[in-house]
């Protein structure tokens, strides 16, 4: 029997105040660690980032709308062991 795929996450928020956006940022989750934050400028761009570095995106959550409070994108990738990179 395949061991069991252990993941690692990461989240992409952008938060929208009374119609204007507020701010943007990535947020890492990773096992007994605290979750690691990174502003970014354009979501566009992050979100290509994070495809080249093997995330993929597993759901969304709120709305892209200017109405709206703002959304999540969520992405998750196979978490590598330090003994498996040799």
């Amino acid at each position: 029997m395949s061991p069991r795929p252990t993941w690692e996450y990461c989240e992409l928020r952008q938060e929208i105040a009374q119609g204007v956006m507020h701010r943007q940022y990535i947020l890492f989750y990773r096992a007994g660690e605290p979750a690691e934050k990174e502003g970014i400028t354009n979501r566009e761009i992050a979100i290509a980032q994070l495809g080249l570095e093997g995330w993929e995106m597993v759901s969304v959550s709120g709305s892209f709308m200017h109405d709206s409070s703002g959304f999540r994108i969520f992405f998750k990738r196979p978490l590598i062991e330090e003994d498996d990179e040799d």
